[in-house]
């Protein structure tokens, strides 16, 4: 008899961003060829973002010792950091939530396990990958956390889970052959399967134009809750995401819950297209992040679509508070909140 050995067959699952988290992680930009023009003012919104976030829960940052005493100091001025914890690593990039750790809890949730995929910078796109990749086995060694290894490529940004065995995810990413090259649906379904512990992909086609991912469905789609999913969508049928889009929505009203149900489903409009040197940049407001009585949600300095988004993600998230936070020049760069953090379930006795 072989020993049980993935974490399908230990009985880990793949929690829900809602459900009670330990800590959220972030990963300090220490590159200067990010965010041309705009590095400075962007370092200092992260650090308000981190201390913010810590205004719920403990906030955990990837950040060399040589720059911790630069935030400490940007952190200072926006607030109480008291809750942020420093991790003497240093990344590539900032995007923690395609890179870092994929955390799982086993079936009477006391213990937290991390899954470690293979990063390669969406498909090559970018040299520097190298530390990103070897982040998850590094924070394993220093957490002291059982560690599965794959040699898959995965992102974190590609797949949402429901907390209930299902996994929404897009065909442009995941069957992209930059990722695992060419590789059918089915293998790649039970390769999530048995790293994850689900029992359902439900399939999305395609992304927003401009996104580096080729198509994350944090900026697509969304459980608010088990059965419940919020689609980003645009009314105007000239807007180059209108296509895309609209097959999701009717690939969404087509999904059906375990027990056989159709999802509860929540229209959330994209921002108006925000250009950078002519190219459309992938914004959405689909890119936010919940935490313990929270949720963050990007904003892009359009007063009445921020304010529509911020109420409807309000009506998703009874009970948590929500705060818009400005991502005009974070988006340059091709991700948000969403893109930047990576949640640390809670544990319990």
């Amino acid at each position: 008899m072989t020993a049980l050995s993935t974490p399908k067959e230990l009985g880990y699952r793949f929690p829900a961003e809602w459900e009670p988290q330990a800590a959220v992680w972030f990963a300090w930009p220490t590159r200067d060829d990010l965010w041309a023009g705009v590095l400075p003012r962007v370092r200092e919104q992260l650090a308000g973002l981190y201390v913010l976030a810590a205004r719920f829960q403990p906030v955990r940052v990837l950040c060399p010792q040589s720059a911790q005493a630069e935030l400490r100091a940007l952190m200072a001025k926006a607030g109480d950091s008291s809750a942020v914890t420093f991790y003497d690593y240093q990344t590539d990039d900032v995007w923690c939530r395609d890179y870092g750790p994929l955390f799982l809890l086993s079936e009477d949730g006391s213990e937290l396990c991390m899954t470690d995929w293979v990063y390669n910078a969406w498909g090559n796109k970018f040299p520097l990958q190298q530390k990103d990749n070897k982040a998850s086995a590094w924070l394993a060694d220093h957490l002291g956390l059982r560690r599965f290894a794959f040699d898959t490529v995965l992102e974190g940004g590609a797949i949402e889970s429901n907390g209930g065995g299902q996994l929404l995810t897009t065909e442009v990413v995941l069957l992209n052959p930059n990722r695992n090259g060419e590789i059918s649906k089915q293998l790649i379904e039970v390769r999530l399967a048995t790293g994850l512990g689900i029992n359902e992909v439900l399939w999305l086609h395609d992304g927003l134009e401009g996104d580096d991912t080729d198509g994350h469905i944090d900026n697509l789609a969304r459980f608010f809750k088990a059965d419940g999913i919020l689609m980003a969508s645009v009314n105007d049928p000239e807007d180059d995401n209108f296509a895309a889009l609209s097959e999701n929505v009717s690939r969404i009203q087509a999904f059906r819950t375990p027990g056989g149900q159709p999802y509860a489903t929540v229209h959330l409009p994209l921002p108006d297209p925000i250009y950078l040197d002519g190219e459309r940049l992938a914004a959405s407001y689909m890119n936010y992040l919940v935490l313990n009585g929270a949720v963050l949600v990007p904003t892009y300095g359009q007063p009445q679509r921020d304010a529509e988004a911020l109420a409807i993600i309000a009506d998703c998230y009874p009970g948590r508070e929500v705060a818009g936070f400005d991502c005009r020049d974070i988006i340059r760069e091709g991700g948000a909140i969403h893109c930047m953090s990576q949640q640390q379930p809670a544990t319990q006795a």
